[in-house]
């Protein structure tokens, strides 16, 4: 590298970004009270709802998106340029609906977006929609969307999972997650779209949709794993400081009535683990990945005995890079039985994870390792109360902090704010 120079005018056109907690609660509350959703929606709504039948919560995302992009309705915590404090005519704008929506329902989505926004060019970005007589595909979709974008119209991109990656349009500006859930690291991608260099004044607005912001981690998922490997790289001495310091280079705000209010570095940890929000998180980024099909099975369902054969040699054998991987091997496996098995076996290491104060609270010990060393040689004084604390056996959990499932950064995060 010797032999090269850096281009500081290259990095001047990175974009700044921000990220914006939008609670959807006023256009919900609004629809509902109006009869514009069905049952299921109103006991409990959720963008997974939502998009399984549009029609039936129509008036919620007609709400929505009038109060988001018009400023109609009086609900100005969800007005974008009240939050922003920023008005543009010709806003370019991308929305990621649930992965899983299927192609007729994100069309409809399309439908009502283009009778509630008039004045919008709404784009679907779906392999079943047609520009100038030929099909989108992931290979056509950015030139597609970037010649109609040329057009100068303000303009709603919608997708779902097409145009996650290899998907760079510089007008895009804003970003809505209409998902409740969702993987990080196809979070992480889906945030990228606004990052697309433009200009040295653009300014990548990320804005989660949440029907219930305690519950909402798509953000503290991005700075914890940010924050990991820059304690790595930067060797800072814990995760918590490490979260500082990836916090104090992003703006994060909450959306209210008055506007956006930016989220305090200080406050920010305590209130992620006053809604639990981290252990969901730590649950999420675990590289659960690395162990192989036979182990997921058994983490999942609870299998003690399998834990307590020690199979160490074929979870080394078995490590994959990808999740793709194992869907791979398991040919007798349908895919949404291995979803199901990795979401569980995600819940156990996050009950895990939210409970790890016991452990330490059942040893005299200084450090974590040493307690859970000390509960692990004594099984017969540690196996009922950990069955029944944590609904596995001490052998998994001791399992899972030997093979660094569970990372010793997790320990000291969790234990240091418990």
């Amino acid at each position: 590298m010797k032999n090269f120079t850096i281009d500081t005018t290259r990095d001047l056109l990175v974009p700044d970004f921000a990220c914006y907690q939008m609670d959807l609660k006023g256009p919900v509350d609004a629809a509902i009270k109006a009869g514009e959703v069905d049952e299921e929606f109103k006991l409990l709504p959720s963008w997974t709802k939502f998009v399984a039948h549009p029609i039936k919560s129509k008036g919620f995302f007609t709400r929505t998106l009038q109060a988001m992009f018009l400023g109609q309705g009086g609900h100005d915590e969800v007005n974008v340029d009240l939050q922003t404090e920023d008005y543009s005519k010709t806003r370019v704008a991308m929305m990621f609906m649930p992965g899983n929506t299927k192609s007729e329902h994100i069309d409809t989505v399309g439908s009502i977006a283009r009778e509630t926004l008039p004045g919008y060019e709404v784009v679907v970005v779906n392999g079943k929609q047609k520009h100038n007589g030929k099909k989108i595909n992931n290979k056509n979709a950015q030139d597609v969307v970037a010649e109609i974008v040329a057009k100068g119209k303000p303009t709603l991109i919608i997708a779902a999972q097409m145009a996650q990656r290899s998907f760079s349009i510089p007008e895009i500006t804003e970003l809505y997650l209409a998902y409740d859930n969702g993987a990080n690291g196809a979070t992480i991608q889906k945030m990228s779209r606004t990052l697309t260099p433009d200009n040295l004044e653009k300014v990548g607005r990320i804005f989660s949709l949440s029907f219930d912001p305690n519950r909402d981690d798509k953000f503290d998922a991005m700075i914890v794993e940010t924050a990991a490997n820059l304690k790595k790289r930067k060797n800072i001495k814990s995760l918590r400081d490490a979260m500082r310091e990836v916090l104090q280079t992003i703006d994060i705000f909450n959306c209210s009535k008055d506007g956006a209010i930016k989220v305090n570095v200080d406050t920010y940890l305590e209130e992620a683990l006053g809604r639990k929000a981290l252990s969901r998180v730590l649950g999420k980024i675990v590289n659960i990945t690395a162990l192989d099909e036979d182990t997921i099975t058994a983490l999942a369902n609870g299998n003690n005995d399998y834990f307590r054969a020690e199979k160490q040699e074929a979870t080394q054998k078995g490590k994959t890079k990808e999740n793709n991987n194992i869907k791979d091997k398991a040919s007798t496996k349908t895919d949404k039985k291995i979803e199901k098995e990795l979401a569980k076996a995600r819940e156990t290491i996050v009950t895990i994870v939210e409970n790890l104060d016991i452990i330490m609270e059942s040893s005299d010990c200084n450090k974590f390792i040493d307690a859970l060393e000390e509960l692990y040689n004594d099984k017969e004084e540690s196996e009922e109360w950990c069955q029944e604390e944590y609904g596995v056996s001490i052998d998994l959990i001791y399992y899972l902090f030997k093979h660094n499932v569970i990372s010793q950064d997790w320990v000291e995060l969790m234990l240091e704010n418990s």
